[in-house]
């Protein structure tokens, strides 16, 4: 089987040319070996973080990020790529999947002006086969206490009901045909977008009400506000300042200043096939 090259994965992940050319220019300059112990602990739910975290230290002037994903990525050529293949995973998957990348370093351009990586903590998910983009939602396989399979919503994603109840629809095909043994797994989602409070916020004719009436609440943490780096991205400052260029940011500004939570809220999908 012929190795993907380098070119031919960014080519596929359509990576900014600023961003390829960075990090052609880190391989040229590459001087460090990654011992096989760090990958596999990237390989490894259990160890991501330690392996992330042993990496970024052997990477300890990588301030852009961009040496530590040309590290994932050549993982992801030497590995993942090799495991859809053995799995006769379609390819549109691998790239929308590995697109994460992609999507990342566009934001952080848009917010700052400047292209740098800083999701590698992430990447994993993806280069070890546990998440899975499945047209406009991923999917993240997590064996806790309790198997999951977890609805994450990507910031480009297509929330128009048609759009999620297809991506539904493929997603349970996906995981019968490659994934059989976790057929009857929960479907949950863990987002601010589940937030009860939200009805109040936003048009009732929005496509972020169809998405939280598929599921069941179970959950709710007003004490925790990463809420704010979707809704608010980029921005650091007090809540009088804060931008108000869309409804959502309007609305929930105003909820804030009047002294009322908001936070993060964990639910399932019920019975998925009532919504199929």
């Amino acid at each position: 089987m012929r190795e993907m090259t380098e070119y031919e994965l960014y080519q596929l992940m359509e990576l900014p040319n600023e961003v390829a050319n960075l990090l052609l220019d880190y391989k040229e300059r590459r001087d460090i070996t990654i011992p096989l112990s760090i990958r596999n602990k990237i390989l490894n739910p259990k160890t991501w973080d330690e392996g992330i975290s042993d990496l970024e230290k052997l990477l300890v002037n990588d301030n852009d990020g961009i040496g530590v994903l040309w590290e994932l990525l050549y993982i992801v050529r030497a590995y993942s790529y090799y495991e859809y293949i053995n799995r006769f995973i379609p390819l549109d998957i691998f790239i929308a999947t590995m697109k994460f990348c992609t999507r990342f370093l566009h934001e952080h351009y848009e917010t700052f002006n400047t292209y740098k990586f800083i999701w590698a903590w992430w990447f994993p998910r993806q280069i070890a086969l546990k998440e899975f983009r499945i047209g406009s939602l991923e999917y993240e396989f997590i064996e806790g206490e309790e198997k999951e399979i977890a609805i994450h919503i990507p910031s480009d994603a297509n929330l128009n009901p048609n759009a999620i109840i297809t991506s539904l629809r493929e997603f349970i095909e996906f995981q019968q045909d490659y994934f059989p043994e976790w057929k009857n797994t929960p479907l949950t989602c863990n987002t601010w977008m589940l937030m009860p409070e939200i009805a109040n916020l936003i048009n009732k004719e929005s496509n972020l009400v169809f998405f939280q009436n598929l599921f069941t609440v179970d959950d709710i943490r007003y004490d925790e506000t990463w809420y704010m780096d979707w809704i608010y991205p980029g921005y650091k400052g007090n809540k009088e300042s804060l931008p108000e260029d869309t409804s959502l940011q309007r609305n929930l500004k105003q909820h804030l200043l009047l002294g009322e939570k908001f936070g993060i809220a964990k639910g399932h999908i019920s019975s998925i096939k009532d919504i199929l």
